[in-house]
């Protein structure tokens, strides 16, 4: 699933093609895709003739603000925003769900193998209590006493409470992973175990690891691409995610695998305490 960076990415990359611009027209093909809020019929008619005023992200959705209303893109595991100069060079296949296609030829389109993505327009007053996201790793508001709060009221372990976007937004399987590791702290501690060197080391870690996966384009384990159709490059840079039973690049001990909260965790178990 893309994460933080990955999104970010995706941002970055269609926000020179799209701000300014207006939406000329609207196709969507896949009815789950705006399965939660109306019909495809209902979400075309809201986006067409709609010009893009801002393009943000809010944990791991994509925002196109357009004017009062704003329509909120959630890739889930497969999905994949992609711009395309014109019609003619659109390279679209059985899994393009949704076209938008923009006043100066340009098109955005929405591939997703899998159909767990989403898209919906919300008057943008209303979109932060919909996303139902807490704080950005990336801004000011996440301090070091911030992301103490957070692990003393919570009985969770570290790794299931990053995964928490109530809490954090935009942190997947990925990032908390090799956060943890930057910070040499064990992903199944209870996050209320954390002492307070330990909690500054982890705020330092997750800024840091966000933001070498930005500077790389991401992580491409399968599906992720960026807005050109290109893989990021982070993966080869993992120290521990996906990595069990290599060498740890610190110390050489096996990385581990462990199933937490239902999901893979990787952990170097000399390095991590």
């Amino acid at each position: 699933m893309p994460e933080l960076p990955e999104v970010e990415v995706i941002r970055r990359g269609l926000e020179p093609h799209v701000v300014g611009r207006r939406i000329a027209c609207v196709r969507i093909l896949e009815p789950r895709l705006v399965r939660r809020r109306g019909t495809p019929r209902e979400a075309e008619t809201a986006l067409a003739d709609r010009t893009v005023a801002a393009l943000r992200r809010r944990g791991k959705c994509i925002l196109f603000d357009l004017g009062g209303d704003t329509l909120t893109v959630r890739l889930g595991m497969t999905g994949q925003l992609r711009f395309w100069p014109s019609e003619v060079e659109c390279q679209a296949d059985a899994h393009t769900h949704a076209y938008l296609v923009l006043d100066d030829g340009g098109v955005v389109t929405y591939r997703d193998v899998r159909k767990f993505g989403e898209m919906f327009v919300l008057p943008t007053f209303a979109v932060e209590s919909a996303l139902r996201v807490g704080v950005e790793p990336l801004e000011d508001t996440f301090t070091v006493a911030a992301l103490e709060r957070i692990c003393r009221a919570s009985a969770m372990r570290i790794k299931p409470l990053l995964l928490d976007q109530r809490k954090v937004a935009g942190i997947g399987n990925i990032y908390a992973d090799e956060a943890l590791f930057r910070a040499r702290i064990r992903p199944a501690r209870r996050a209320s175990s954390l002492r307070a060197g330990e909690v500054r080391a982890l705020r330092q870690a997750i800024r840091a690891v966000l933001r070498a996966g930005i500077r790389h384009r991401g992580s491409s384990i399968s599906d992720y691409r960026d807005a050109c159709g290109k893989p990021g490059d982070f993966a080869a840079l993992h120290r521990v995610y996906h990595r069990h039973g290599q060498p740890c690049r610190q110390c050489g001990t096996p990385i581990r695998r462990i199933i937490l909260g239902q999901r893979s965790t990787h952990f170097c178990p000399t390095c991590q305490r």
